[in-house]
């Protein structure tokens, strides 16, 4: 969008300064040729403006530097121009540097007083850079722990995310065992439970058994009894398996040993009392 008339009737008018602008054909070719050297103007003006601003602030504290240093003078009763020039040069920087403390004299106490309380500001600041510093880097560590804790996180998630149908798969596997396990058992106790039944049958006068061998026999039955309601109790726990494959998975190869124990010993049980028989 071109710039207004009137704002572009001034800027020639400070361009041209003290002259005349020329006349122009304020038609819109021209208010656009010049909103365009208008635009690239306002830099370079603003340019002008800074360095002009920064030059006349630079000559005022010449100015009252010079001032100052004419004061101090004429309260010593010295006249600026009988003194060396190396005197002459210290005393301005004396005087500037009086003028960059803030002091409203050139006095060794002044000064003195003024150098300790920049020293104490110095430290203060430093301890501040140090406080922010440790801060800074508290942060710094506390944001790369987020950073590989969420690293851990999100490849854990990978990995389950990857791993779940194996996972369902497997548990599918443990339930079917389970089941089997359970129904083992039951077959394995009905077998025990008849093999005691059998044995109560067994007419042991007329057999002419030993009593040490009744003894013995009563014995295998209890043991094979206990042993049964020992793996059925395993069985049990079965629900509480970990949740983590490795070790599940062990869990379960020694649930299938022992129910395999389990079922050669029932077995020889058997064979046992009825081979007595």
């Amino acid at each position: 969008m071109p710039t207004d008339w009137q704002s572009l009737e001034q800027w020639l008018k400070q361009l041209y300064a003290p002259s005349q602008p020329p006349l122009i054909t304020k038609d819109s070719k021209t208010q656009q040729q010049l909103s365009q050297l208008y635009l690239l103007s306002q830099p370079v003006h603003e340019a002008q403006n800074l360095v002009e601003r920064v030059q006349s602030e630079a000559t005022s504290e010449y100015v009252a530097l010079s001032s100052h240093i004419q004061t101090i003078l004429q309260t010593a009763g010295v006249s600026l121009g009988d003194l060396p020039t190396a005197t002459t040069k210290a005393l301005a920087d004396m005087s500037a540097i009086a003028s960059d403390l803030g002091l409203s004299d050139m006095r060794i106490e002044s000064f003195e007083r003024a150098v300790t309380e920049a020293t104490m500001a110095g430290f203060k600041r430093e301890q501040q850079l140090e406080a922010i510093k440790t801060q800074a880097a508290a942060i710094g560590r506390q944001a790369r722990a987020s950073q590989e804790r969420q690293a851990r996180l999100r490849l854990l998630l990978e990995e389950r995310t990857a791993a779940a149908p194996i996972e369902e798969q497997k548990t599918r596997e443990w339930l079917r065992n389970a089941d089997i396990i359970v129904q083992k058992s039951g077959e394995y106790r009905q077998r025990l439970n008849e093999t005691e039944a059998e044995t109560d049958k067994l007419q042991v006068r007329e057999r002419g058994l030993e009593y040490a061998q009744l003894s013995q026999l009563n014995a295998s039955v209890c043991a094979l009894s206990d042993i049964v309601q020992e793996k059925q109790r395993m069985n049990d726990g079965y629900a509480a398996l970990p949740p983590d494959i490795s070790l599940a998975h062990l869990k379960l190869e020694e649930a299938k040993l022992a129910l395999e124990q389990l079922r050669i010993e029932c077995e020889n049980a058997a064979a046992a009392a009825f081979s007595s028989g």
